[in-house]
């Protein structure tokens, strides 16, 4: 953070002495923060674990500023070769330089981390603990009858992948792709009857829970633990909901139904989406997935032209060096990345990062190709077909995100 904001400064500053006077800078933005938590310890009380996100993301950007005004006030009109890491050293740890520090401290503690919690994080954290006390309210499932079954939900379609009330859709055929259909919003990732309606009013539930994350997610607003937990939950779902997954367990699990209930049972659709339905109460299944999302690196990759796809299976799960990895299309212009790095805590928020026309174009293909038989793109996308085997580009991906993301 301090080394390149003295580059964006002075980019002749050669790099050794540049690192050695960031170095220097560093300890200066660091005791800065410590002192201004320590000042505020006394003033600030119970903080809910839900608001523990936001706060560490308030510190951040402060220490953000912090190191931009630091490296601005200390070079102020000098070159990085004018300044001696010795003498610089002494000047900002002497006794005038410990009580600048101790006032900005003092200051940015009273206006900004003190203020803050006293004007939101204390009454937030009230409310939330008597929410505790008394107790979360059970969401009641109240099924309705439908026959439309949307696998992936109209609500998201129509937020995020839609143009007035219509979508544009892609379908792969035997000869080609047809591209930019213009259809109805409703008109598409929907069967008749596809599960039941209890099933339906559950997947409703969990849409309704997920709606704000997401939008938090595009907006970089920091995610507390059960926001997170709820879009680990839709990515989940969307991945285990549609036909295409449906109709491949079926085939695995056939020959099972078979051997166990005869083969009546096996042919009988309405007995195989109740098999298929006990999924849900598999618990065991869904935390293996949910905990490999949680404790692993997450990157929104964001692309100037809105050229990624939604395919027909809403997102791409896959397994690299026996690690789980996601894209997740969120927008034509954004899509979420779980890497197949494990970390030992999520971050506040992901990393973010804008795409290179190439990755863009990579990305673009690998959700083409994740496709079943149709996608969903914006009106002006531009649809890079390479004939590459996706395995190679999704490994592309991930070492190449891997590698900006290293030290972020």
């Amino acid at each position: 953070m301090i080394l390149s904001q003295i580059q964006k400064i002075d980019s002749t500053a050669p790099a050794k002495l540049a690192e050695e006077i960031s170095v220097v800078w560093g300890e200066v933005v660091s005791l800065i923060v410590k002192e201004m938590l320590e000042y505020a310890e006394p003033h600030i009380d119970d903080l809910h674990i839900n608001l523990r996100e936001e706060m560490a993301l308030e510190i951040a950007k402060l220490m953000s500023f912090l190191s931009e005004k630091v490296v601005a006030d200390r070079m102020n009109g000098r070159l990085i070769v004018e300044i001696n890491p010795e003498v610089e050293r002494e000047q900002c740890f002497s006794e005038a330089g410990r009580n600048k520090i101790s006032t900005t401290a003092k200051n940015c503690a009273e206006r900004i981390l003190i203020k803050k919690y006293r004007e939101r994080w204390k009454p937030k954290t009230e409310a939330a603990l008597k929410k505790d006390k008394v107790g979360r309210k059970k969401t009641k499932i109240v099924p309705q009858k439908v026959e439309k079954n949307h696998f992936i939900p109209k609500s998201y379609i129509k937020k995020y992948w839609s143009e007035g009330q219509f979508v544009y859709k892609g379908i792969k055929t035997p000869s080609g792709v047809k591209q930019k259909i213009r259809t109805p919003l409703g008109s598409w990732g929907f069967r008749i009857n596809l599960y039941s309606d209890h099933l339906e009013a559950y997947f409703g539930l969990l849409e309704g829970d997920a709606a704000k994350p997401i939008e938090m997610v595009l907006k970089v607003e920091p995610l507390n633990r059960p926001q997170r937990e709820a879009l680990i939950g839709f990515i989940i779902i969307q991945r285990i909901r549609n036909p295409h997954f449906m109709g491949s367990l079926a085939k695995s699990m056939s020959p099972l139904v078979a051997n166990e209930v005869g083969e009546d049972k096996a042919k009988d659709r309405a007995y195989m989406q109740q098999v298929y339905e006990t999924l849900y109460s598999q618990n065991e299944f869904y935390d293996k997935l949910a905990r490999s999302i949680l404790f692993s690196r997450w990157v929104v990759v964001r692309s100037e032209a809105p050229d990624f796809v939604l395919p027909d299976v809403c997102n791409l799960f896959g397994s690299y060096q026996d690690r789980q990895y996601v894209f997740m299309p969120l927008t034509p212009t954004n899509c979420l990345v779980v890497l197949p790095i494990a970390v030992d805590k999520p971050r506040v928020v992901p990393h973010y990062i804008k795409a290179t026309e190439s990755m863009a174009k990579d990305i673009s293909y690998i959700l083409y190709c994740a496709a079943r038989d149709e996608f969903l793109s914006a009106s002006d996308a531009t649809l890079y077909l390479n004939n590459e085997e996706p395995n190679n580009v999704i490994q592309r991906i991930i070492l190449a995100l891997a590698k900006i993301t290293a030290d972020d």
